[in-house]
């Protein structure tokens, strides 16, 4: 038994590399397509061998999905330890629960309705990622192919899910070839194993097929003259340290006066590039906002884009929202947060306030279950130790042809949320990111080639201002037109094509996830129903 244990566990932790080496920034991405094979396996054998099976189940995939959690996310510790800590054990149990499912389904049903099954719920998981409290998809299985866009222009109808439900097509396509040579489906003649043959490589090939004949249609709108700028400013001993600011704000402008000229529409900073907290209601009194309309009133076709921390005061008969702090001097309540601020040549300013805060930073997840830790959180505002939001997003109307999509950096990754932005008519997306915290480790390399998938999602050119990091200039086919280097500060000019179209995806989002959340919850009825009927009626089950 112990010797069986061992074994399990070598297999688990194989998975678990795999999944890691395939997963970017590192060039092995096909290793995707068999990385889950050792998982299937266990449960098989665990199903044959174990009478404990469900325990043995558990514990080698949670091995599994630990070693890729910790190995692909171990950067947020730089940003906080215990986020860390949590996020890796949480998401591990999380992504361990389906095959725990599949393994009780296999002893119900047949082998491939099991599958079914399993698949399913795994997306269903990834779904519950994209939307609770607790949001966390950097690992969702369909991010993996940002590094090779090529093999999933398809991505505009199907959304990253369309990438997760092809890895697990090809997984167990593949895992049915070799188990055909062990048994555990019985005897197969030779015929079935040519047809299995010919299935996983239909499901390998055709969708690559697809991909590559796929004609983006070039955008029809004149280009537009945006400068991109990475001021490089160390967010753990400069940004937000007292008394820096000035200074910061004048290498921005110096580095924006290298590219800008009277032919540019649009100047893009990074997330809170405007790092002192500013109030919303009397910016333009500042000194720091006179020395921007200074600078911007030499070209009076640039509008700026940047990121700003700000606040808002709340007014004595209006409704105080769930985030507010208690101003005891003004016995009134304000509300914090991290926000895009478009300045137009006419000198009017719009706001946008972050939607989808990273739990644990910006955001107390589940305040009223979790309040009593909340003075664990990092203080960014709020009672419960979070930021203000706006429920929906919001767009820039820079001038008659470019309407721009400020999307502040964790909400990159969120696919049918920036389908939002373009579903009001946003014709690029903006990324605006502080990846500095992570150091120079995976994390910033990732976030930027996520952004690569919703180039492609939505069809859309895709401009990048990273604090530090990467910034960069995404073409609507994913690919990357410019970039710069981590740790540099850069600046660059790009003409960025306008694309009106709207996906099949902008307009349906995670459609694939939704149907599999209905089918999961319709599952787990049957299930309990079947149960019922065999223990009451038997003669029915």
């Amino acid at each position: 038994m112990e010797k069986n244990n061992k074994y399990l566990l070598l297999t688990g932790i194989i998975s678990g590399v795999l999944l890691w080496l395939s997963w970017p920034a590192k060039p092995f991405t096909f290793l995707i397509f068999i990385a889950l094979i050792p998982l299937l396996y266990i449960s098989d054998y665990c199903n044959k061998h174990s009478v404990k099976g469900a325990s043995k189940v558990f514990f080698s995939v949670y091995v599994a999905m630990l070693i890729w959690n910790s190995l692909t996310s171990f950067w947020i510790y730089k940003a906080t330890l215990p986020g860390a800590i949590a996020t890796v054990i949480l998401n591990s149990l999380m992504m361990t629960l389906p095959f725990v499912v599949y393994h009780k389904m296999q002893k119900a049903f047949k082998h491939e309705i099991s599958f079914a099954f399993l698949v399913i719920f795994w997306i269903s998981i990834e779904y519950l990622f994209l939307n609770w409290d607790l949001a966390w998809p950097w690992l969702n299985l369909g991010n993996v192919f940002s590094e090779t866009p090529y093999l999933v222009q398809w991505y505009e109808y199907t959304g990253s899910f369309g990438g997760t439900l092809w890895i697990w097509i090809i997984n167990i396509s593949i895992y049915k070839i070799l188990v055909s040579y062990i048994g555990n489906f019985g005897k197969k003649s030779v015929s079935d194993k040519r047809k299995n043959y010919l299935i996983a490589l239909g499901f390998l090939i055709i969708p690559v097929v697809i991909s590559l004949l796929i004609k983006v249609e070039p955008a029809t709108e004149k280009a537009q003259n945006i400068v991109i700028v990475q001021p490089n400013i160390d967010p753990y001993n400069e940004k937000f340290a007292g008394g820096t600011f000035e200074n910061q704000l004048e290498k921005m402008l110096f580095l924006t006066s290298k590219e800008i000229d009277s032919n540019t529409m649009l100047v893009v900073w990074p997330e809170t590039a405007l790092s002192i907290p500013f109030d919303e209601e009397n910016i333009k009194a500042t000194i720091y906002y006179q020395q921007i309309e200074n600078f911007f009133a030499k070209y009076p076709k640039a509008s700026l884009l940047t990121g700003i921390d700000s606040y808002r005061f709340f007014e004595k008969d209006e409704k105080i929202s769930t985030t507010a702090r208690f101003y005891p001097y003004d016995s009134t309540y304000y509300d914090a947060y991290n926000a895009a601020l478009l300045l137009n040549p006419n000198r009017d300013i719009e706001f946008y306030h972050k939607s989808i805060l990273v739990p644990g930073v910006e955001k107390m997840p589940y305040p009223n279950i979790f309040k009593f830790i909340s003075k664990l959180s990092i203080n960014l505002g709020g009672t419960s130790g979070s930021l203000g939001k706006q429920e929906e997003p919001s767009v820039f109307k820079v001038n008659e042809e470019l309407i721009v999509a400020p999307v502040i950096c964790y909400e990159s990754v969120f696919g049918e949320y920036v389908g939002k932005f373009v579903q009001k008519d946003a014709n690029i997306l903006a990324v605006i990111t502080n990846d500095g915290w992570w150091g120079n480790t995976p994390g910033h390399r990732q976030h930027f080639q996520y952004a690569r998938l919703r180039a492609i999602e939505h069809r859309k050119y895709v401009v990048r201002s990273a604090n530090t990091g990467i910034s960069g200039f995404i073409d609507s086919k994913g690919m990357i037109l410019k970039k710069t280097e981590f740790w540099y500060d850069d600046v660059f000019k790009v003409p960025v094509l306008l694309d009106n179209t709207k996906t099949f995806y902008s307009i349906n989002g995670d459609y694939i996830g939704r149907i599999a959340s209905f089918l999961s919850v319709l599952l787990i009825l049957l299930s309990f129903s079947r149960k019922f009927i065999k223990r009451e009626i038997p003669g029915l089950g």
